[in-house]
This record gives structure tokens, sequence and C-alpha cells, in this order.
């Protein structure tokens, strides 16, 4: 069975990014996945590294759990809004603690291998001005998790969406995307 973990990186925890977590996770449970789900807002722990490289500092229980819960999913989901061109601090912290070298690697250097074979989606939902500027420009949001986190431990493919703001959930832009959202989730991708 495969195992899917959704990640709420929404620090405002608003009801756009919980419409789209529920019809990615409704379409997952269709396709007979065990769906878990975790908010970054409701994890107590501290976001900035507290000693250099040299140093390692060891995981808040929170942020145990997570990466326990990265290492036993199949399949990632983060849904991000972003705010003014940039992810939110605190979803950045997450990924920084979790990620550094010191967590995924061993003592002799070697990687802990736990993380190939898995498979991502990264949601990046946007406001307003920052989806007209994304439209110009093409400007990516998501690359610092992309490529630095989830590319870098070897999880492939790591796809992608950017949506708009999303200013009513009864509109048909609202109600595309929903249901584009289910069937991502019933294809486990």
């Amino acid at each position: 069975m495969k195992q899917v973990l959704i990640l709420n990186g929404d620090i405002e925890k608003t009801a756009s990014t919980g419409f789209l977590i529920n019809a990615y996770k409704s379409g997952a449970e269709l396709a007979g996945a065990t769906v878990r789900e975790m908010a970054i807002i409701d994890l107590i722990f501290n976001s900035n590294k507290l000693f250099n490289n040299r140093q390692i500092a060891e995981l808040e229980p929170d942020l145990q759990r997570a990466l326990q819960a990265i290492k036993q999913a199949n399949h990632i989901v983060l849904f991000c809004p972003v705010y003014a061109d940039h992810i939110p601090a605190r979803v950045k912290g997450f990924f920084d603690r979790l990620f550094m070298p010191d967590q995924i690697f061993g003592v002799q250097q070697s990687i802990d291998n736990n993380f190939s074979g898995k498979s991502a989606r990264i949601v990046s939902i946007m406001d307003e001005p920052t989806f007209k500027d994304w439209k110009t420009n093409k400007k990516t949001t998501y690359l610092s998790i992309k490529k630095a986190v989830f590319e870098k431990c070897r999880i492939n493919p790591v796809l992608t969406n950017t949506i708009g703001e999303l200013h009513s959930l009864e509109n048909h832009y609202s109600q595309k995307w929903l249901s584009k959202m289910e069937k991502f989730g019933v294809q486990l991708i």
C-alpha cells in the first residue's frame, strides 16, 4: 500500500489551502493509499540551526516525527503559499533543519538513502501580485525546496504546480484546481 505524506505549509491554514489538500487526500484515499497530513505551523521547533556545521544540533521531537514520516512515505506532497515572491520562512526553516547534512548523512558521511525511490509534488499557491509577476516572468518560487532539498536527496520525480490566488472556492478556476488535485491524488503523483 502506498504511503502519502501531505505537508501543509500554509502558516495561516487558509480555507483555500485546505480545499486543495482535501481534494488531493480524497483522490489518494480513493486509490487505496494511506494518507498522513502534517501542518508545519503546528510543529514546535527552532527554524534556525543553532550551531555551525561542526556541531550537530539535535532535532526537536516534532522534527524527529516529521523526518520519520518523510522516511516512511512513498510520496510527499507540499502545499505551500507564496507571499511577496517567497515561501514562508517557517517552511524554509523546516526544510533547512530536516535536510541539513548532519541529519541526512551518517557519521562516515554516507548518505542515508531512504529518500531514493520516493516521489514528490509541490503545489505553490500564490497571492495575486505574486501570481501576476509569475505569469510575466515565469520565476519559480519553489526551487529552493525542489532542487536543493528533494532532488538533492534523490527524490524523483518532483512535480510542481503553480496556482494563482483562489478568491472564491466556488468559481470555475477553483473548481478546475479541485478537480486536478483529486485526479493527481488518484494517480498518486
